[in-house]
């Protein structure tokens, strides 16, 4: 029977007739239009691109903007080096013929596509459903100052508002979260006033319009992320990475006495935010490293790359006055991850959740470093390294506060928590499973307790904290559910006395999981994906 283009493409393609996504990975396409068979059984629908002549892929453009975006970061991070002069920074969703940028992709029809904004119910709508889970989407403002602003009958633009680059992000973020067709509906258009708004986000005329960029340009990096859409995602969270480091926002309150780049904060708030920014920032940089299985664009290992910024203190106690006026601070991230004790513990649910992701992406790191032909001196060091490693994570298990024992908790102060104690579990997966540890006993065990730790979390926390949780979850759900499979293996094989009762509750806490899970779906892509390879890996329990 005879097959269309769809179907299959022709056995040997000639020189660049291969998709850029199999290109760039190295891996033999099909040339199936629209989609190649490689992009759909990897579900990267949105990399299949094809390129015609002088035409160059959008995710050519956007790792080449990346390229450059980190460039500038090494530079930041390396000061006392000669770099060449500065980049210029192109907007990556902008055409390149005749030597000109081409026009934002045009708007969408909408109701009210000729209007500047949405109605003001619209507008008061997705500004609460995104404040109700901003911190997923790593928002570091006073919500309560951002949403009287941004309710203001006021034009977007107006400097008593947010900048419109926020605005748009925080609109699109909304609009993901309502679950309402006639809204999700309008996500394109949305979506490239975000665009456009932020690729010029730093030459408006706004008292806050870095603070405000670095913000657009972290949700938008959740947004993609979220999306599946990791070039894009990799693209706005090195731009943010670059704008927290020229803005010295690792440096707030140093010891040090940093040159200011920033003018003073107008208040206590404004300092808190501030110092959540930069935390929200390392979040980003090292949660999102661990899911994409890359290094993240910070190297705090290396000691010229300080952070003196105090541990970030939950939103209230800055209004409250609880951080000194006076105190100086310094060394901040390199003192915890030596174990060395400081006056600053940080112990608030965001500065747990900072610590956890550092430790998750150090234990990630340390595990694809490992290599079975290492020297004795480098396997001496490695074996070092993870001693201390191991050391660290187990403290910080220990001094971690259980999401129940908070006091006057809110749902973001739980999620957070929540957060924080899964990624720490699956740093000890990742140490764990390390290949020279995964058959010793002890590993073993230490690796399923993290596993059954992270699932017994998700099956006993009430649901209505819930409706949509950071999308790094879906990659700690996937590793400890394989763990749980492994040892159901292991045990229907080693048969010991008393596996079918261990057996047994396992495969009960996977189902009781399997049904938490199932209520995820529908609140992204990205998660949506991985529930999908858990249920397929649980199908034949």
């Amino acid at each position: 029977m005879a097959t269309t283009s769809f179907d299959q493409g022709p056995s040997h393609l000639s020189r660049g007739q291969a998709c850029f996504s199999c290109r760039r990975r190295k891996m033999k396409c099909d040339g199936v239009h629209p989609i190649c068979g490689q992009c759909k059984r990897a579900r990267r629908d949105e990399d299949c691109e094809y390129t015609h002549g002088q035409k160059r892929a959008r995710a050519e453009m956007l790792q080449e903007s990346i390229s450059q975006v980190e460039s500038r970061i090494y530079q930041l991070e390396h000061p006392h080096l000669n770099h060449q002069p500065g980049l210029a920074l192109q907007q990556p969703y902008q055409g390149r013929s005749s030597g000109r940028s081409a026009s934002p992709r045009p708007i969408n029809t909408a109701p009210w596509a000729a209007a500047e904004e949405p109605p003001n119910d619209v507008v008061q709508k997705v500004v609460d459903l995104f404040l109700s889970y901003s911190s997923e989407f790593g928002f570091f403002l006073n919500s309560s100052r951002f949403r009287q602003s941004a309710l203001l009958r006021q034009p977007i633009g107006h400097q008593a508002r947010p900048t419109p680059a926020l605005l748009w992000a925080v609109y699109l973020c909304g609009l993901r979260l309502s679950k309402q067709p006639q809204l999700i509906a309008q996500e394109p258009m949305f979506l490239s006033r975000a665009l456009a708004t932020v690729a010029n986000g730093l030459s408006v005329v706004h008292p806050q319009k870095v603070m405000h960029n670095l913000q657009a340009e972290i949700l938008l990096a959740y947004y993609f992320f979220a999306s599946g859409r990791f070039l894009e995602g990799k693209y706005h969270a090195a731009s943010a990475v670059s704008l927290g480091l020229s803005s010295n926002l690792h440096m707030i309150r140093s010891a040090n006495a940093p040159s200011s780049v920033l003018p003073p904060p107008q208040d206590a708030i404004e300092e808190g935010e501030r110092i959540h920014a930069c935390w929200v920032v390392m979040i980003l940089d090292k949660a999102w490293a661990v899911v994409l299985s890359e290094n993240p664009h910070l190297d705090h290992q290396q000691q010229n790359l300080v952070v003196d910024t105090p541990w970030p203190l939950e939103m209230d106690d800055y209004q409250q006055g609880r951080l000194s006026r006076t105190a100086l601070y310094s060394n901040t991230l390199h003192k915890f991850i030596n174990g060395v004790p400081t006056s600053d513990v940080g112990t608030s649910t965001i500065a747990m959740f900072s610590k956890a992701s550092v430790l998750w992406q150090r234990a990630d790191r340390l595990a694809r470093d490992w290599k079975p032909d290492m020297p004795r001196d480098q396997s001496s060091a490695f074996q070092n390294s993870f001693a201390a490693l191991d050391g660290l994570v187990d403290n910080f298990h220990a001094a971690l506060i259980p999401p129940n024992h908070i006091p006057h908790p809110t749902p973001t102060m739980t999620r957070a928590l929540i957060v924080a104690h899964s990624i720490a579990h699956t740093a000890t997966i990742k140490l764990q499973g390390i290949p020279p540890l995964r058959a010793e006993p002890r590993a073993r065990q230490k690796r399923l307790g993290a596993a059954t730790a992270v699932l017994n979390i998700i099956v006993s926390i009430p649901l209505q904290h819930f409706a949509f949780i950071n999308p790094v979850m879906g990659t700690v759900w996937l590793a400890s559910c394989q763990v749980l499979l492994e040892e159901i293996c292991t045990l229907r094989t080693q048969r010991s006395s008393n596996w079918q009762g261990e057996e047994t509750g396992l495969v009960s806490l996977l189902t009781r999981t399997l049904g938490v899970l199932s209520s995820f779906t529908g609140t992204c892509p990205l998660l949506n994906y991985q529930i999908s390879r858990i249920q397929e890996a649980c199908a034949g329990m």
